[in-house]
């Protein structure tokens, strides 16, 4: 079969992998690049190894404990679990491909396969902007913060993530781009240069938004009292503080005033070097509740 028979997968490529005598054409290649496909394939293989061990132990830490999946780690699980189906369904591919000529996958998985790694890759950067967004509403806007981001918000904003990751991943299926076997490296991939409308919004939507948006995050929120610190720090909501859920005795310490069932707490003079434990009980609770 010539290589004008070859599976429609693009214009740019003479040689495909699942040609008959393509691997008989590059004997030699094989034979001189045997160390170097020997370490490609350690390395990567360490990758994988690694990237599974980190994201099954986060896993079984959300699995065991449930009560740690509030509205921020659940972006953080929706992050995991695209790391860990990109290492599942897509790196082992990555390894074979460091074997030269061999390629164990036919056109249309070869299309599959691309699809798949940008899908997974696009989810990752989407939940990232999430990420992002939730932590410049933690930290800017702390007192509305539990009644905007709620977790009926949290999971529409994950489903947004993957079909809007799916939008940008599907677009060469239907002649928008194109998906080639690159001989020389031995992958399929994505010809950029076969679209630069493709290739633009791509660039833009999956590296130049998301790092305008963490950035803007990162400035304007490291400007806030203790905003650098929050930025890594999940917000954990006490439902018992919302003015929805509070009782009448938590309005009452909230707002300063006493209940008729609780008096007004004694507060003891402020000394210097006196700290919140030295003020009481009913003091300290009070203060760590305003605090909130």
């Amino acid at each position: 079969m010539s290589s004008s028979q070859a599976p429609d997968v693009g214009t740019n490529v003479t040689d495909f992998p699942w040609d008959p005598g393509f691997i008989a054409s590059r004997q030699n290649l094989v034979w001189s690049s045997t160390f170097n496909s020997v370490m490609k394939m350690v390395f990567i293989s360490l990758i994988v190894c690694v990237s599974l061990f980190g994201n099954v132990v986060v896993l079984l830490v959300f699995q065991r404990k449930p009560q740690l999946l509030h509205v921020a780690n659940r972006f953080v699980l929706n992050l995991l679990l695209a790391d860990l189906l990109q290492t599942i369904l897509v790196m082992p591919f990555a390894i074979a491909a460091t074997v030269p000529g061999v390629w164990p996958l036919d056109a249309r998985l070869c299309q599959a396969l691309v699809v798949l790694m940008h899908l997974f890759a696009f989810a990752g950067v989407n939940t990232i902007i999430v990420v992002s967004v939730d932590r410049y509403l933690a930290i800017i806007h702390p007192l509305s913060y539990p009644t905007r981001m709620t977790p009926h918000l949290g999971t529409n904003l994950i489903i947004c993530t993957w079909v809007l990751s799916f939008l940008q991943s599907t677009p060469p299926l239907y002649g928008w781009g194109a998906i080639d076997f690159d001989r020389h490296h031995n992958v399929c991939s994505v010809v950029w240069s076969s679209s630069l409308s493709y290739s633009a919004v791509v660039s833009t939507f999956s590296f130049w938004l998301p790092v305008l948006i963490m950035l803007g995050v990162i400035g304007w929120c490291s400007e806030r009292p203790g905003g650098k610190m929050l930025l890594c720090t999940p917000y954990r909501h006490n439902p018992t503080l919302s003015p929805a859920h509070r009782t009448p005795k938590d309005r009452a310490v909230h707002s300063g005033r006493p209940s008729p069932s609780r008096p007004a707490p004694l507060m003891a003079p402020t000394q210097p070097g006196s700290t919140l434990f030295e003020l009481g009980t009913d003091a300290s609770t009070t203060i760590a509740r305003q605090l909130v």
